[in-house]
């Protein structure tokens, strides 16, 4: 890791962008069953192997984008995946837009935070 970047707002923009993966990612252990059930209501089968596919993607990203490890391709990644996130999340919901009543916002939100950081010059 660069400690020398850690000045860059962008670079703090991944850090805690990654950071965010976290509890996101602890979520699929803590909250299994309601975690499925959103899975199975936005129509992803099979379930488990979307679920872990999931996690897989979270931790990849979170890594790459906390310890600056193929930073561009670790943010694009984590924003293709709030995308999906945010798709899955305004169909579960019945086409809510706030997050609060289950819509879709914050993973947009992310998503597009991601894809600043995608599109920073490699810090």
């Amino acid at each position: 890791m660069d400690f020398h970047s850690l000045s860059d707002p962008v670079r703090q923009l991944a850090i805690i962008c990654g950071l965010i993966f976290i509890p996101h990612s602890i979520a699929k252990f803590t909250a299994t069953k309601t975690v499925e059930g959103v899975f199975q209501a936005a129509g992803l089968h099979p379930v488990r192997l979307f679920v872990a596919l999931s996690l897989l993607i979270e931790v990849i990203s979170a890594v790459g984008l906390i310890f600056n490890l193929l930073l561009p391709y670790a943010a694009w990644l984590g924003a293709t995946f709030m995308l999906c996130a945010g798709a899955a999340s305004f169909k579960v919901s019945g086409g809510k837009w706030n997050w609060s009543l289950g819509g879709c916002e914050f993973h947009v939100f992310w998503a597009f935070c991601l894809i600043i950081v995608a599109l920073h010059p490699v810090l």
